[in-house]
């Protein structure tokens, strides 16, 4: 709870159309295991925040709702350092697949999700209102 501010103020820089603090207090007490922060000395300098789903099949998926890196911190391999952690969790927690969505126009996005292995799945129109998203998934071992 203490990160909340600061990962706030990183959503606000990193989107057009930012979560709510109410928000990120929801899944800070929903799902604190998969919500992650990343340090460099003192200083959060990126965060993301997960969910597991379980299908009515009773396969669980692991849902990467949000990753964001601060602008100074970005193609370091910061967002690649969340993204194994957050998928490592996933798996103990079950899940045989993770899926996320990305803005059409995030082509910077789009190629970090390509390069860990998610693929495109299908368009999911008007998934940001003043936008369509991609949904993206990736089998985890």
């Amino acid at each position: 709870m203490k990160d909340l501010d600061t990962v706030y103020m990183i959503e606000v820089e990193s989107y057009p159309a930012p979560w709510s603090r109410n928000f990120f207090r929801l899944m800070a007490h929903t799902s604190p295991e998969l919500f992650l922060t990343a340090h460099m000395d003192e200083e959060i300098i990126g965060y993301t925040v997960g969910e597991v789903d379980t299908r009515p099949s009773g396969r669980r998926l692991g849902h990467v709702m949000n990753l964001a890196v601060k602008e100074a911190y970005r193609n370091r391999g910061v967002g690649s350092a969340l993204m194994d952690e957050l998928e490592r969790r996933f798996v103990e927690m079950g899940a045989k697949a993770a899926y996320l969505e990305v803005r059409e126009s995030n082509a910077t996005a789009q190629r970090l999700y390509s390069d860990r292995g998610y693929s495109f799945f299908r368009k999911a129109r008007g998934y940001y209102g003043d936008e369509d998203g991609y949904v993206m998934t990736k089998a985890l071992s």
